[in-house]
């Protein structure tokens, strides 16, 4: 096994001291910094993939690059017969040469896209309840993630990070994108969206800053999701309506409530769990074939996420529904 990590920003080295750490060091870096920390010095690097591929064999593929070069380091290494290959979410900021990869990617053994939250306990809880079926008919779900941007990432001027720039795929409704794809993963495929977005001058960004979406799923059940860069304490949460109870699930605090028409309360806690381990599990999942499992999130499954975000913000300023067949 032969590992390149494409990319070490703040996601990139997270990925690969949990590489580390789960027993693979066989891994290779391609970073455009002409400063590395010393940790990677034992460790080979390149200044651009392509020198890398030049000199190297690869089995297994990490790609941890600004959202807008996703696709780009995507077909670079297709077109290098990669075989295992992990994108971080989302696949692109747009839709431009989907079509040309989705053909490529055929001939790739597996890709995936790093939607980690799957591997939430919490998450994995609703899915459960859901797949039961005992809370009867489900009528909605409502999506809820806000956090300070400027705290994300204190290293790093938030204002030329990525989140703030348009060229490099930043702004709510990608950065946030998981909220998207576990509403699609939970509930199914969506028909139609509507959104309305801002983009206020308090932080000083490019992107748009708050987003409020509205989606009707295929099965008829409608979903809400808000998004923004400004809730100082972490709210990421979600609420499930049912024809016999409510449940909710409450990330920041790392529970899980059902509540049911006859006022019966049960609680799912899990509150010892890193939210580190999401990442482990993931990846774990993704290298090792025994591993391998539904929760990850394959790239025909990751561009309806994406498509739905493109369809927002084309909502949002066509001030209109957008159909999503």
């Amino acid at each position: 096994m032969n590992i390149i990590i494409v990319g070490l920003g703040s996601i990139g080295k997270r990925h690969f001291h949990n590489l580390i750490n789960l027993g693979y060091d066989n891994i290779s870096i391609v970073s455009k910094s002409s400063v590395v920390d010393t940790t990677f010095e034992r460790f080979k690097i390149y200044s651009s993939l392509e020198s890398a591929l030049s000199e190297d064999v690869f089995s297994h593929a990490i790609i941890c690059t600004p959202t807008a070069n996703h696709i780009s380091d995507l077909e670079i290494l297709l077109d290098n017969n990669i075989q295992n290959i992990y994108l971080e979410k989302p696949i692109s900021n747009n839709l431009d040469h989907i079509d040309r990869i989705n053909s490529k990617i055929q001939n790739c053994r597996k890709c995936i896209v790093g939607y980690d939250l799957h591997f939430d306990p919490g998450l994995l809880k609703m899915k459960e309840i859901l797949t039961e079926k005992k809370l009867g008919k489900l009528f909605s779900i409502n999506a809820v993630v806000g956090q300070f941007l400027p705290d994300w990432r204190p290293i790093q001027n938030y204002k030329e990070g990525m989140s703030a720039k348009i060229d490099k795929g930043g702004g709510v409704l990608l950065d946030l994108i998981h909220e998207f794809d576990y509403l699609r993963w939970l509930i199914g495929n969506p028909e139609r969206i509507a959104c309305i977005y801002q983009n206020n001058p308090t932080l000083e960004i490019e992107t748009e800053d708050v987003a409020d979406v509205l989606i009707q799923f295929e099965n008829n059940v409608t979903g809400t999701i808000h998004l923004d860069y400004h809730q100082k304490k972490l709210v990421r949460n979600c609420m499930i309506t049912c024809e016999k109870g409510t449940i909710f699930w409450d990330l920041a605090i790392s529970e899980v409530k059902v509540v049911t028409q006859s006022d019966k309360i049960e609680t799912f806690s899990y509150q010892d769990f890193e939210r580190n381990q999401r990442y482990i599990n993931c990846m774990s999942a993704f290298i090792d074939d025994s591993k391998f499992n539904d929760k990850l999130t394959t790239f025909e499954e990751a561009i309806i996420s994406l498509k739905m975000v493109v369809a927002a913000k084309k909502s949002s300023e066509l001030k209109t529904f957008i159909e999503l067949n």
